[in-house]
């Protein structure tokens, strides 16, 4: 017997929702789904495809790229900048992904505006170099105002396991707080087991040796 069908009625793949089982158009194992795109668009495509991720619209993102690239030229499909821009959207809209549970099973969306490339171009602009996009508030959405481009050691600050402390004005996490004061790991979490208020725990070593 061979595997049973997976069931993708109903499911976001990207911009594409899948309808109904439809008719093979190749000689390929597999099933294959009449799918509606977010333009309008029907569509019979692969069903394993849409699971891997390897097909988020009818082809209409890549038209309208090319058009708004202009003659001679290729756009930006396939820069850093759009593979990053589709990651986004496929964690977000494609229940399917290992990491969903993180993004679509929290609620996280990407806003309306961005599902469009050239309005997230021109609100980030291009990605930096060792950069990628983080969400300022980790249970806001992927929207202007609440995204940045951000190092790897920023974003592994900016995570929901993190402790941030507030003192004087000043938002750091606690292991930013003891870099910054010149403390040892773990020694600002000793301090507040051993019931020290936060304004006895950010003194440095120094200062509290003076006492």
């Amino acid at each position: 017997m061979g595997k049973p069908l997976r069931d993708l009625a109903g499911q976001r793949f990207g911009f594409l929702v899948a309808l109904r089982l439809g008719e093979k158009q190749r000689k390929t194992n597999g099933a294959w789904w009449l799918c509606r795109c977010d333009c309008g668009c029907e569509k019979h495509l692969s069903g394993k495809d849409l699971v891997d991720g390897k097909i988020m619209s009818c082809g209409c993102q890549q038209r309208t790229l090319t058009f708004l690239a202009g003659p001679g030229t290729h756009g930006m499909r396939g820069s850093r900048t759009y593979r990053i821009w589709q990651a986004m959207l496929t964690r977000c809209r494609n229940p399917n992904v290992s990491c969903a549970k993180d993004y679509s099973g929290r609620g996280i969306s990407v806003c309306e505006r961005w599902h469009e490339f050239e309005n997230f171009l021109a609100d980030m602009g291009e990605a930096p170099k060792k950069h990628s996009i983080d969400r300022i508030n980790n249970d806001g959405n992927y929207e202007p105002g609440n995204c940045r481009w951000a190092t790897r050691h920023q974003q592994a600050s900016n995570t929901r396991a993190n402790i941030f402390i507030e003192f004087q004005g000043l938002r750091l996490t606690r292991s930013e707080w003891e870099r910054r004061l010149g403390l040892g790991r773990t020694t600002i979490r000793s301090r507040l087991r051993n019931g020290l208020t936060i304004a006895e725990a950010l003194k440095p070593l120094e200062a509290r040796d003076a006492r």
